[in-house]
Parts: C-alpha cells; structure tokens; sequence
C-alpha cells in the first residue's frame, strides 16, 4: 500500500511521534516524499523495521496463504550455489528465506537504512550486511549471479539508474528477480484510509503512481535486460473482524501525527463493514535476463 500517509510509525511513544511529526515538517520538500525522501526513509519510516513489520502483520489473513519469499525463490529455481545480492533487503525476508534453504552461495543485503539492517542481522547471521544506495551500488561490476529487489524500487527517485545498477552488478548469464505490486493491490484498504482522512477534515491523495507498478517496472526492466518474464501472484486478505484493519489504520503516520489517532481510527471504524472484510491481493515477478 502506497498512500502519502502509509507511514506509520507503530509501538513509538508519543514524544518520538511528535519528534518525527517535528522531523518531517522541517525536511526540503523534496526530502518529504514519502516513497524516496532519503532523510525521511531512513530517519522516520525505516529507522527500524516496526511499520514494516506491522504493515506485514496483515498478511495472516491472505487466502489462499501464499509465502512470498518462498513463492518467488521457488519460481526462481536456484540452485543453491548462486552468489545473491538482495538488493534494499529490508527487515531480511528474502535473505531469512535463503538461509531457511541453506543456501551455500555468498549473499549480501543492501539498504539505505542502517536501521533495518540491524532487523535482518538476526534473520539472516550468515549474510553480508551493507547500506548502499540501489542508484549506486557500493559492488563491483559483475559480483553476483542473482540480483533481487523486492517491493523497493519505488523507494528509488532515479528508477531507471537503479535497474542499471542491477544489471551492472549481474554477471552475464545471471539473473535479477524483481517483485512489484499490481494496481489493485490492497486497493480496498487504500481506499479505506483515503476516505477517513478526508472524512476528519485531512488531505491525503493516493500515490499509486503507475510508475511503481508492476506494468511500468516490467516496461523498465525490458528497456535494460534482454528479456523479462513475468509471474503474476494474486490472491486476497479475509480479515474475520475490524480488529486488525484498525490495528493498520492506527500504524499509519497520519493517526500517529494526530494529537489523538483514534481519531482517524474511529473514521475508519464507521466506514468498515461489520463481520469478515475481503481486500484484493497482487504481486508479481519479474525474471530478468
């Protein structure tokens, strides 16, 4: 879920809300962006891996249950032996999932948060650990046979120099493995949270920019790679009470930036149906060669 508030800052006491509520205002608004401001990634929304971690938390609910990181390494077909680069690795799903199989190749995790590194430390203890910029990648040319970058590059100002990025550091014959979501991903919850910020008197726009989507990100990755094949992954959310989808709406940034978030919480209380809740789900992805 893409929205200009899905940042939540979820488990943080209320002087470190107001403290990123001061950081955000006082950032370039270039720097405001909450997709790719580097100060705001890093310092508010990925300082640590707890709104990931809560925005993942959802995915209980997904029927049929789909791991993700298995799914796609599975299509992947690995032989085990690869050197891998994953590449803004996050709280280390991926890296977690590959130590799961006893991947004997070297790995690395790339990210710009120091922060979420230290989350992955633990998932993946065999893995190399760096911060890096995907637009500029701190590895030699032709340092691994798998290149992967899960749900990041829309994290990316310059998309285009991070997919060369990718390319650069993939050895002729490799592979890079790119998960993207599709456009009605999560869209009834994104709808959810647009409508009760607008209903408490708030702005908010939706940020689902076809430029992070899974249709512009495979038209991209074509433009650099020799050839992209797609797996589209889809699937839905059955939530069985409010319960969780309120524990998501207080997470975001705009109820935590509110002198009280139960006031956005109880907006999107009154818009929730009573009983179970479907929301759409649907990633995909991309094998590039």
């Amino acid at each position: 879920m893409h929205c200009v508030f899905d940042v939540g800052l979820a488990k943080l006491t209320r002087h470190e809300v107001g403290q990123s509520a001061l950081l955000w205002r006082s950032m370039p608004t270039g720097e405001q962006d909450v997709l790719t401001g580097r100060t705001y990634l890093t310092r508010v929304q990925y300082r640590t891996d707890v709104n990931l971690a809560a925005r993942q938390a959802i995915y209980a609910y997904q029927q049929p249950r789909i791991d993700l990181a298995k799914t796609v390494l599975d299509l992947a077909g690995l032989s085990g032996a690869e050197a891998i680069a994953d590449i803004g690795c996050g709280n280390g799903a991926y890296l977690a999932e590959l130590a799961r199989r006893d991947h004997a190749g070297r790995v690395v995790g790339v990210d710009l948060s120091a922060g979420m590194l230290s989350a992955t430390s633990g998932r993946a203890p065999d893995a190399a650990l760096l911060v890096g910029d995907a637009a500029a990648l701190p590895m030699a040319d032709d340092a691994v046979d798998v290149a992967m970058a899960m749900h990041m590059l829309y994290h990316v100002p310059d998309r285009l120099a991070a997919v060369q990025e990718l390319r650069r550091v993939t050895r002729n014959g490799g592979r890079a493995l790119v998960v993207l979501n599709g456009a009605d991903h999560l869209a009834e919850l994104r709808d959810l949270i647009l409508a009760a910020t607008r209903d408490i008197g708030l702005s908010a726009r939706d940020t689902w920019a076809e430029e992070y989507l899974l249709d512009y990100g495979a038209a991209l990755l074509a433009s650099v790679f020799g050839s992209v094949e797609r797996h589209d992954i889809a699937a839905g959310l059955v939530v069985p009470d409010r319960a969780p989808v309120l524990d998501y709406v207080r997470s975001v940034f705009v109820a935590q930036a509110l002198p009280d978030p139960e006031q956005l919480v109880n907006a999107a209380a009154r818009r929730l149906p009573v009983g179970e809740w479907r929301i759409k789900t649907h990633s995909g992805l991309l094998i590039c060669r």
